[in-house]
């Protein structure tokens, strides 16, 4: 046997001879005292042998075994991970030790702090055993030395490891009932710490939230350019705002684009709805007529997303085919970018958590003053015109902000995103653009025109066509005109409303709220008399969808985009606009005088 001083066994195990010293009073290692100058006339020494393979081979210059890291728990080697993550930073950042600790410091959860001397430490035992050598072993020099006999572990194992998951101290219990002289439950629930987590997770929670704790495949961005792929998500804001009548304390959805090159968002938009097939349409209109028009989108398997006449290929008219744009779907289950929810994460920390309002993700994490009535919320909640003007100065911060993200090299989304565009595609013509990305429906062509959302539109063009089938195309965000087009996608004219709302756009979000506050009325009458008319156009005229976007400077390579019969269609529609020549259509006009006109002409 070979006897080390503690010095020489502090060395071989990469830590301070004080750590030595404190293992050895917990008989964590072999070791005798010999005659030598030392406290008592007494010298320390540690048996080699008792000591962890790698120490061994490390004190005898050998090559250190690899150990299996599945050995160890999942909470192991996530902290392994982070520390690899640390160190591997570190290195690329080009940072002194002392700067990278602040901007380090400064970028994540206090939890996660580090300091220089964890640095230095967790960068030595990197380079001598890779992301091995950076699991925490504490307390796990007796593994496997248990007294809990066979049989009574594998029936409390078999109890455990199932999705009804029971608690330990019911398995124990039962357990017991077999084998009563087994030791006490906290030797059982030593023990069930050591299984690893991915074991737990796939007989405990079942095979999707084993699927979700797999690492995802560390995908590089070098190869890509700006513009080449963009992605999308959802996320419901962690904030109390006032609602667009301020009468009620709601949470907003947020409705984001990302370039995946850069991490920049190229688009945002806010409204108090859940999200929809026209929230990411028109959130992709704004990012396209800013930032031009990205050759894929990555999307998930959200029904939004599916919509076959925006994003299907095998739809001719869809948004993606007029507009030439590759569709990718994330495999179901897996989400598309860990860039999308990092931001999240990031967006809740440092912007939703700087409202008094700030309630959590859900009722579990709800601050105690939170958890108040809707009238005492309202007190405190910003409007929803004041939360979009600080979002809006948020991301322009985000997008401005040096990022440590992979492939960023600590530059800002937007600095990335201008030195990687080499090709912008462009579309000059919005009207066309506003088609492309509008809602369609199928109508009939009456003596009025065209009905949409309990309102008639109408054009003098649609009299040779009463009694046809035509499809109607209109912007959610101003519903005050319809395109009309034949059945065969020709555009026949530009459509008016003939009842106009006064001072302002109506959003179709504005149609439908005003026919939920219909409908509640209605029930109300059976029980209250009216007391006042209510004026449906001042509920109308209330804007429902609310949008912001980033102008973009830099000189790249233009080209417009855009599909010749989307060009035609626009231009045909833009003289057909009565609005646009200065024309309106009034309350008193009616189709007989138009009717009238037309005899007078004739004749």
């Amino acid at each position: 046997m070979t006897w080390l001083t503690v010095k020489e066994a502090a060395q071989a195990l990469c830590v301070t001879e004080r750590a030595v010293q404190i293992a050895v009073q917990q008989n964590r290692f072999e070791y005798r005292y010999v005659e030598g100058v030392g406290r008592g006339g007494k010298q320390l020494r540690i048996a080699l042998e008792s000591l962890p393979d790698d120490a061994q081979a490390r004190y005898r210059g050998e090559q250190a075994p690899q150990p299996d890291i599945l050995q160890f728990t999942g909470k192991q080697r996530e902290g392994a991970d982070f520390r690899t993550l640390v160190v591997t930073e570190y290195q690329r950042s080009g940072l002194s030790p002392e700067e990278y600790v602040l901007t380090f410091n400064a970028e994540n959860p206090p939890e996660d702090a580090i300091t220089t001397s964890k640095l230095f430490r967790w960068q030595r035992q990197y380079r001598q055993g890779g992301i091995a050598a950076l699991i925490d072993q504490r307390g796990g020099h007796n593994r496997g030395q248990d007294t809990i006999p066979e049989e009574a572990w594998d029936m409390f194992y078999s109890l455990y490891m199932t999705q009804q998951k029971r608690k330990i101290k019911l398995c124990y219990d039962i357990t017991k009932l077999e084998f009563p002289d087994i030791p006490s439950v906290s030797a059982f629930e030593r023990k069930i710490r050591k299984v690893p987590l991915y074991a737990i997770l796939y007989y405990r929670e079942g095979n999707k939230a084993f699927e979700d704790a797999l690492p995802s495949m560390e995908r590089s961005k070098l190869d890509i350019n700006s513009n080449d792929i963009w992605f999308s998500d959802h996320h419901l804001v962690d904030t109390f705002v006032k609602s667009a009548d301020g009468r009620r304390a709601i949470r907003p959805w947020l409705t984001v684009f990302f370039d995946a090159r850069s991490n920049r968002v190229v688009s945002f938009l806010v409204r108090d709805a859940s999200p929809n097939t026209t929230a990411v349409k028109q959130c992709f209109r704004n990012g396209v007529e800013h930032c031009g028009v990205p050759a894929e989108v990555y999307f998930d398997n959200g029904k939004d997303y599916r919509s076959k006449k925006a994003f299907s290929r095998d739809y001719p008219m869809s948004l993606v085919n007029q507009l030439g744009i590759g569709m990718i779907y994330a495999k179901p289950y897996h989400g598309q970018a860990k860039t999308v929810e990092r931001f999240f994460g990031t967006f809740t920390d440092r912007f939703s958590r700087r409202f008094s309002t700030y309630t959590g993700c859900n009722a579990k994490v709800r601050p105690e003053c939170m958890q108040t009535s809707n009238e005492e919320i309202l007190k405190l909640a910003p409007t929803l015109e004041e939360y979009i003007k600080a979002l809006t100065a948020y991301i322009a911060e985000y997008n401005s902000t040096p990022n440590g993200g992979r492939d960023m090299q600590r530059k800002s989304p937007n600095q990335v995103y201008q030195e990687n565009l080499k090709v912008k595609r462009i579309i000059r013509d919005f009207d066309a653009l506003r088609l492309l990305c509008g809602n369609s429906e199928e109508r009939v062509v009456h003596k009025n025109g065209v009905s949409i959302k309990n309102n008639s539109y109408f054009n003098e063009k649609l009299l040779s066509h009463v009694g046809e089938s035509v499809i109607v195309t209109y912007d959610p965000a101003n519903i005050d005109k319809i395109a009309v087009f034949d059945m065969e996608n020709h555009a026949i004219c530009m459509a008016e409303a003939k009842i106009r709302t006064p001072f302002r756009h109506t959003s179709e979000e504005d149609y439908i709220r005003a026919a939920k506050e219909k409908k509640a009325a209605r029930a109300v009458v059976k029980k209250y008399a009216p007391k006042r008319e209510m004026n449906i156009h001042e509920i109308i005229s209330r804007n429902q969808l609310m949008e912001k976007t980033f102008q973009e400077s830099g000189d790249t390579h233009i080209v417009e985009q855009i599909t010749p019969q989307a060009a035609r269609n626009a231009e045909i529609l833009r003289e057909t606009d009565i609005s646009a020549r200065g024309r309106r259509i009034r309350e008193e006009d009616s189709v007989s005088a138009i009717l009238s006109r037309e005899y007078q002409k004739q004749a």
